[in-house]
């Protein structure tokens, strides 16, 4: 239950931190929180051969609205967004889907940056960002990217980051007042893992669902957005004859595998109950 023995940089600036990434690569790894990399290192399942901590980098830490986007730092605890700064459906959105990250000493230390660029298919965050169109910046001494959210996550911890490249930014989309916004998971106990978990945003225009954005986790090694179930709500009253069709559809669009958490079908039946519980 020991790591690895291992070089440890604290830089002072995002430029001193892209610097140290340039010159290590792929034998460095990225310090935040350390919720997810500290006990990967501790079971020798990941042996960096030098940590970079960005805890007290400055610039990384902010929430702001702007541009018509919500702009969310790297170093943004799980906690601060649990309690919003910003309300509406986004800020419900995200308050009902933090409070089922860990416990709150996890939530205190690990970080919102840190667990999209970790890429855990049943992260609450990752399924945010896929089923809210999110865009990620990331930075190295070569210059800024902005990823799409879909061309983002590869497979299971994988995503599109370069080895010298910090992810930095997240970009998710403001919704207006005329969005509904849900979320569900399930989980064995509280505070343990997702077996699966549905995130949905629907906009509303005279009475009918104008734009639908629906995404599950635990099904694949991504979130994956459902877009057949969304196609079966838009033009339609959000009532529970549309809901109960999408939630159906939903079931039959996905293919998982099983694991000792379950079946294909006792998560496609997840799937269909918590994809209505969202939207409801």
């Amino acid at each position: 239950m020991k790591p690895p023995i291992f070089q440890y940089e604290r830089p002072g600036s995002v430029d001193e931190a892209l610097t140290l990434l340039a010159e290590h690569g792929d034998e460095a790894k990225v310090l935040s929180g350390g919720q997810s990399l500290v006990p990967m290192m501790n079971f020798r399942l990941a042996r960096p051969e030098i940590l970079i901590d960005i805890g007290q980098v400055a610039g990384l830490g902010q929430i702001e609205r702007r541009n018509g986007h919500l702009s969310i730092g790297a170093r943004v605890r799980h906690e601060e967004l649990v309690h919003p700064p910003f309300d509406g459906p986004l800020g419900a959105l995200f308050a009902s889907a933090g409070r089922h990250i860990g416990h709150l000493p996890i939530r205190l230390r690990g970080t919102f940056g840190g667990s999209i660029a970790h890429a855990d298919p049943v992260s609450e965050w990752c399924l945010l960002a896929t089923a809210l169109e999110a865009e990620i910046v990331v930075r190295s001494v070569r210059g800024e990217r902005i990823i799409a959210i879909a061309d983002f996550f590869e497979m299971t911890f994988t995503t599109s980051i370069a080895d010298d490249e910090l992810l930095t930014e997240v970009r998710v989309p403001w919704l207006g007042d005329d969005w509904v916004t849900g979320f569900s998971e399930f989980s064995r106990r509280v505070g343990d893992f997702a077996v699966v978990a549905v995130a949905s945003a629907v906009r509303l225009e005279d009475g009918r669902v104008a734009e639908a954005r629906i995404a599950a986790g635990g099904v694949a090694g991504t979130p994956v957005r459902l877009s057949l179930a969304e196609a079966k709500l838009v033009g339609r009253e959000l009532n529970a004859a549309a809901i109960g069709d999408a939630a159906a559809t939903a079931a039959e669009e996905i293919n998982p595998s099983g694991d000792l958490h379950g079946s294909p079908q006792y998560r496609r039946d997840l799937v269909q109950a918590l994809t209505r519980r969202a939207l409801r």
